[in-house]
C-alpha cells in the first residue's frame, strides 16, 4: 500500500514538473538564439495602401470593323487574323464573302461588252447613214446645178413654156436640196444624241465595275496603323470576331492600341473612395504577366457611386490610373486584370513588423521578444493599427529597435 502510495506521489511530481516546464518554455521561449532569426522592429514612414481590381485599357486606340459600302448592312467575316498579332501598316487584317459583290461585277463586265458592241453597232450605222445621206445630197445639190444652167441656156433659145418647165424642175431641186440638208442635219443630230446616250451607259457600267472592284478590295481589311491586334468584346465577354457570322459596319470587331498610352479602369470599393484622390500613387500588378508590376498615378475619380455588378449589391467608384512614362509597356494588352495598390496615405515613424512574425492566440496578437539577457525569447502580447497582407504597424507593445524573431517557435 505505502509503495502504491510513493508511486502516486512520484507520478504527480512528475506531472507537475512537465506542467512547470512547458509553462516555462511557452512564456519565455527559452532556446538557443540564432542571430539568423532575429530581427529588429523597425520605425518607418508607413505607406496606407488600398488594394482594388481593374482592368487595363489604352486611352488611344484604332477601331476596325467591316467596310462601308452603300447601302449593305451585314458582311458575312471569312478570315481574321489571331488576337495578339504584331502588325505593321497595311498587313492583312480579316476578310469578308464578297460572293454577291462578284456576281454583280460579271453582270456589270457582261452590261459593259454588250454596251460597246452596241455602240460600234451604232457608230457604224451612222457612219454608213451619214455617208448615203452626203451622196443623196450632193446628187441633188449637182441636179440643181444643171437646171441652173439650162435655164441660162434656154433663156434666148427655148421657147416659154419649155422654160417654165425648167423652171418648175429647177425649183423642185431646190425643194429637194433643202429637205435632204434638213434631212442631213437632223440625222446627224439624233445619231450624235444616239451615240452619246450609249457611250453614256458604257461609262456608267464601267464605273459600276469600278466601284465593285473597289468593293471587293475593301472586303480585305488592312491595318490603317501599327501595334496589336485586340479583339473587341460582346456583353457576354465573348470575342466579336467570329469566322461565320455577320458584322455590321457600325459595329468594330478588332482594334489596334496604342500601348503607349495603357492605362487601368479601377474599381475601388465605397468603403474607400473617400480616401482616394487625384494624383495619388499607385502600384499596378498584372497576374497575367506573372505578377509584374509597375508606377502610375490617379488621374480621374467618379464623383458618383455606381453598382459594381448585377449579381452584387456593392457600390464603387470607377477611377483611372495612368502608368508612368519611362517604363516597358509592350507587353501590356487592353482587358488584361490588374490589381492597382493605390497609396492613399503615410503614418509617420511607425513601428513595423513583418505579419509572418506574428501569431494569433485567442483573438489576441502576439510576437516573441528577444529578453535583455538575451539568451531567450519571451511571448508578448501587441496591438496592431493596420497591416497590408506583408507587414504590419504596431500601435503598442513593441518598442522600436525591439529584437524580435522573424517566425515564432513554440
Amino acid at each position: 500500500m505505502k509503495y502504491k502510495r510513493l508511486l502516486a506521489l512520484l507520478v504527480g511530481i512528475v506531472v507537475i514538473a512537465a506542467a512547470g516546464t512547458w509553462f516555462y518554455m511557452s512564456s519565455t521561449a527559452s532556446a538557443l538564439v540564432n542571430e539568423k532569426d532575429l530581427m529588429p522592429a523597425v520605425r518607418v514612414d508607413y505607406p496606407q495602401i488600398i488594394n482594388s481590381s481593374g482592368l487595363l485599357e489604352a486611352k488611344s486606340s484604332v477601331p476596325v470593323g467591316c467596310p462601308q459600302v452603300g447601302n449593305a448592312r451585314r458582311f458575312k467575316l471569312v478570315r481574321v487574323v489571331d488576337e495578339g498579332t504584331q502588325v505593321a501598316e497595311g498587313d492583312f487584317l480579316m476578310e469578308f464573302d464578297g460572293s454577291d459583290f462578284s456576281r454583280s461585277l460579271r453582270d456589270a463586265s457582261t452590261r459593259y461588252q454588250s454596251e460597246q458592241e452596241r455602240y460600234q453597232q451604232r457608230r457604224s450605222s451612222r457612219e454608213n447613214q451619214v455617208r448615203d445621206n452626203k451622196l443623196n445630197l450632193e446628187q441633188a445639190r449637182s441636179d440643181l446645178d444643171k437646171l441652173n444652167n439650162k435655164l441660162n441656156q434656154q433663156a434666148e433659145l427655148e421657147s416659154a413654156l419649155t422654160i417654165a418647165q425648167t423652171k418648175i424642175q429647177r425649183d423642185m431641186a431646190v425643194m429637194k436640196v433643202e429637205s435632204l440638208e434638213k434631212q442631213v442635219q437632223l440625222q446627224d443630230e439624233s445619231s450624235r444624241l444616239d451615240m452619246q446616250i450609249s457611250r453614256s451607259n458604257e461609262g456608267n457600267f464601267k464605273r459600276q465595275m469600278e466601284d465593285l472592284l473597289d468593293t471587293i478590295d475593301s472586303l480585305t481589311v488592312r491595318a490603317p496603323v501599327a501595334g496589336v491586334v485586340i479583339y473587341r468584346r460582346d456583353y457576354n465577354n465573348e470575342p466579336k470576331p467570329v469566322i461565320g457570322n455577320d458584322a455590321n459596319p457600325m459595329d468594330p470587331l478588332l482594334e489596334i492600341p496604342d500601348l503607349s498610352t495603357m492605362r487601368v479602369k479601377v474599381l475601388v470599393d465605397e468603403i474607400d473612395a473617400g480616401k482616394v484622390k487625384v494624383g495619388q500613387k499607385t502600384r499596378i500588378i498584372v497576374p497575367a504577366l506573372q505578377g509584374m508590376t509597375f508606377d502610375g498615378k490617379v488621374i480621374e475619380l467618379s464623383a458618383i457611386l455606381k453598382q459594381a455588378d448585377f449579381s452584387r449589391a456593392q457600390k464603387v467608384a470607377e477611377a483611372r490610373v495612368e502608368l508612368d512614362l519611362g517604363q516597358d509597356l509592350t507587353l501590356l494588352r487592353p482587358g488584361m486584370s490588374a490589381t492597382v495598390q493605390i497609396q492613399v496615405g503615410i503614418i509617420p515613424q511607425a513601428i513595423v513588423i513583418p505579419l509572418a512574425s506574428i501569431q494569433e492566440r485567442n483573438g489576441g496578437s502576439f510576437v516573441q521578444v528577444l529578453t535583455p539577457d538575451k539568451k531567450a525569447f519571451e511571448w508578448r502580447a501587441i496591438e496592431l493599427q493596420t497591416n497590408d497582407e506583408l507587414s504590419a504597424v504596431v500601435k503598442s507593445g513593441l518598442e522600436a529597435n525591439e529584437m524580435i524573431r522573424s517566425k515564432p517557435k513554440m
